[in-house]
């Protein structure tokens, strides 16, 4: 395990977030996803975007591909997600996106998944078991309390010490209980929906 933050908890570290727009699962066979680009939880300082298939397999090139464009690449020190699927069931490798980019990558949902519904859910896309092999092997999810004010948050991590990602995630979340790379990303995400 390469620990790239072990020595660079800085507030300046750039990060990126990562969100997908809402989608109609009836209509879209395509989803915008969208990553911001934040210098620690203070400054906003790029705004990328790809293009993934609805329940497809392609999350994880695309978004790998998007960093690798990005004018921001070699300052990027870390990836956060918004849980391990997106555009519905299309899973983000993490332990593929940690070795192609050399970048931990943190995965982070407000609620504890239920794996016997997404077992379920899986039931309906081709690849079933390879889906839910990926979506197991970002490692095991582990509560973490940002505030005392606040519920847990569950996360896993690839990439970094577990104490490392508790104490980064307290220092970029400014409001409830997601961070800002990801909750900004989501806004982004969300007004593209209206469009």
């Amino acid at each position: 395990m390469v620990n790239v933050l072990t020595n660079e908890l800085k507030e300046g570290i750039k990060i990126l977030g990562i969100a997908c727009s809402s989608f109609n699962r009836i209509t879209d066979k395509t989803t915008p996803v969208f990553g911001v680009i934040f210098r620690g939880a203070e400054l906003l300082e790029g705004v990328l975007k790809t293009t993934v298939t609805v329940d497809g397999e392609d999350a994880t090139e695309k978004i790998i591909e998007m960093i690798e464009k990005s004018a921001h690449k070699k300052q990027l020190k870390l990836i956060l997600t918004r849980g391990v699927t997106i555009a519905g069931f299309n899973y983000i490798d993490m332990q593929k996106l940690y070795e192609r980019t050399s970048l931990p990558v943190i995965s982070i949902v407000d609620r504890q998944p239920n794996m016997d519904d997404i077992k379920l859910a899986l039931e309906n896309l081709p690849q079933k078991e390879k889906r839910y092999e990926i979506i197991l092997k970002s490692g095991p999810l582990r509560e973490v309390k940002i505030s005392a004010k606040e519920e847990p948050v569950y996360v896993q991590s690839i990439g970094l010490e577990q104490q490392i990602v508790n104490n980064l995630l307290k220092k970029i979340t400014r409001v409830g209980r997601i961070p800002e790379p990801i909750r900004v990303a989501r806004l982004i995400a969300t007004a593209k929906s209206t469009d």
